[in-house]
């Protein structure tokens, strides 16, 4: 079944510039929420930080993957080279989470990697406050680490993206247009 956003054209791709700029966005945002987390996870009531956290990266992480037009209907939209070459970098990344729909249950498992850190925070935000400042610090440790690591990873990728479209095997591509070698007489 096709949706509407299948059929919409692809959008004019990212200049390095401005795949800069959403990098720089999407870092302060990682920040932001962390922070929000943290605060969380001061509340000593159980599983509230958790079940938090959860819903901050099933929202936070697909936006950072839009900002960057690597969520899998943008990969899809693109032309066949663009894709090969967001692939081909995903690939490179090994573990992570660029141009995959994410999951309650993707997330679930990605934080149970991070089980000691979880656990850690769970039972130390029960010792009045060193407990709860300790458990604010890893949670915001823990969001910010796994939200950079995904700016950082969709920069990669959205910056492969743009370098290969700027420099075309056979010439200089600058605003869709070949700019080949002329020889003047």
């Amino acid at each position: 079944m096709t949706t509407m956003d299948d059929r919409r054209p692809a959008p004019e791709p990212l200049t390095l510039a401005e795949i800069d700029a959403i990098r720089v966005y999407c870092r302060r945002q990682v920040t932001q929420r962390a922070a929000f987390s943290g605060a969380l996870a001061a509340i000593p009531l159980p599983f509230v930080d958790t079940a938090a956290d959860l819903g901050i990266l099933m929202r936070l992480l697909p936006k950072i993957s839009a900002e960057f037009e690597l969520t899998p209907a943008d990969i899809a939209r693109q032309d066949p080279e663009s894709r090969a070459v967001v692939y081909t970098s995903i690939k490179t990344l090994g573990d992570s989470f660029v141009g995959r729909i994410l999951t309650r249950r993707v997330i679930a498992t990605m934080l149970a990697r991070f089980g000691t850190r979880v656990a850690g925070k769970s039972m130390a935000k029960y010792a009045p406050v060193v407990g709860q400042v300790t458990s604010a610090s890893i949670s915001f440790a823990l969001m910010r680490h796994i939200g950079l690591k995904h700016v950082d990873d969709c920069y990669q990728v959205a910056r492969a993206r743009a370098e290969a479209r700027l420099f075309a095997a056979h010439g200089e591509i600058i605003d869709g247009q070949v700019m080949r070698d002329r020889v003047t007489s």
